[in-house]
């Protein structure tokens, strides 16, 4: 596990300036460092459609979709992948159901960071992600604690 500084990286807001969010895919596939890929997420809610997550700066993961909560860890790899492992409640008196999930970062040629979405199986650049949907602190908190409770966990 990659431990996370608060360090900022220039290199970063530079890359994420990027024009066309998506795109045929990268001309170089060069791994984003796994501390870079760290400091992306720590300390932040990436809001989705139907939820979020909380990738908390000691590596416990947090989520919520719809009606359920997903509780875990996080932890980025060498080769610049973003991976979370966590169990998903959704009915109390049902255990968790386990769940690991990775999204792999990395540089082209002139510097430009970019994502693969094993769901959509392309690469896109995230510009758009972490302007809007990348957000500083615990956005979804209050609605965990209340999931937890309603499942009993």
């Amino acid at each position: 596990m990659v431990p996370f500084p608060k360090i900022t990286v220039t290199a970063i807001a530079v890359a994420l300036t990027a024009t066309n969010p998506i795109a045929a895919g990268p001309d170089r596939k060069k791994p984003v460092s796994g501390q870079t890929t760290a400091e992306l997420y720590a300390g932040k809610t990436w809001i989705w459609s139907k939820g979020g997550s909380y990738w908390a700066p000691d590596g416990s993961f947090q989520a919520i979709w719809e009606d359920n909560v997903g509780l875990g860890k996080w932890y980025a790899t060498s080769k610049g992948s973003l991976c979370y492992e966590a169990n998903w409640y959704y009915q109390k008196g049902v255990p968790g159901a386990p769940r690991k999930e990775c999204y792999r970062h990395v540089a082209d040629s002139e510097g430009q960071l970019w994502k693969y979405s094993e769901k959509d199986k392309s690469w896109y650049k995230p510009r758009k992600e972490f302007a809007e949907r990348i957000k500083p602190g615990n956005k979804i908190g209050s609605q965990v604690r209340k999931l937890r409770r309603k499942y009993g966990i």
